[in-house]
């Protein structure tokens, strides 16, 4: 059976679930559970893996942290942990993330470390879109910063940064030159590199409206 709910590359664009899937990384959750449970019972087996990620952030994003890392088990289930699938990679992300939650540092960086490997080669995922590959460098930037792990923190900002500049797109460019900044705060050899990410962080986030991280930066 042919779905349109998950093919990226059919002529309608973006599918049903990308929209949905995008909506859950960018935390706007309003109706998303109904739309969901729409789609319920119309999902092949290959729309399973992006339906039961979507989940898995969900229940994260609304601090359901158990219920996400046992959804995102199933996630790696359907994709075999297989490290080419975007589906792994933003699983063992929000694991990353819920364990981080809970304050299981190791736990979290082995599943960030795991994301990292992946990369390594190229961000080039085959069946990833821009966003989630953008997604996945800011948010690995910003984790590592937390974690005071500031080179890992520069290592991703600059990853999203240089693909950005590439593809011509412009996610999370406030997010990520904050990150790159935050990274070599108080270095003295990077004073001048700290103050261009932070300005242009600055001028990007009050372009794009983008409230929380202005509250952020004029901290």
């Amino acid at each position: 059976m042919f779905s349109d709910f998950a093919d990226k590359n059919s002529d309608k664009g973006e599918s049903i679930l990308d929209k949905i899937e995008k909506d859950a990384l960018m935390g706007e959750l309003t109706d998303i559970d109904n739309k969901l449970s729409v789609l319920q019972g119309k999902l092949t087996n290959n729309d399973m893996k992006q339906y039961e990620l979507i989940t898995g952030v969900v229940d994260y994003q609304k601090n359901h942290i158990d219920n996400s890392l046992f959804t995102l088990d199933k996630v790696l289930q359907l994709t075999k942990s297989a490290d080419d699938d975007v589906y792994t990679l933003l699983a063992y992300l929000f694991k990353g993330l819920g364990y981080l939650s809970q304050n299981h540092i190791d736990r979290a960086q082995y599943y960030f470390q795991m994301i990292s490997d992946a990369l390594k080669e190229s961000t080039d995922i085959q069946n990833a879109n821009e966003l989630e590959v953008l997604f996945v460098c800011k948010t690995l930037a910003n984790s590592y910063n937390s974690m005071k792990l500031y080179k890992k923190a520069y290592q991703f900002s600059r990853c999203g940064l240089n693909y950005a500049q590439e593809k011509h797109i412009s996610y999370f460019l406030d997010e990520l030159n904050y990150g790159a900044a935050l990274a070599v705060k108080g270095k003295d050899d990077k004073s001048e590199e700290y103050e261009d990410y932070l300005n242009l962080a600055y001028y990007l986030a009050k372009a794009n409206h983008n409230e929380e991280l202005l509250t952020v930066i004029n901290h």
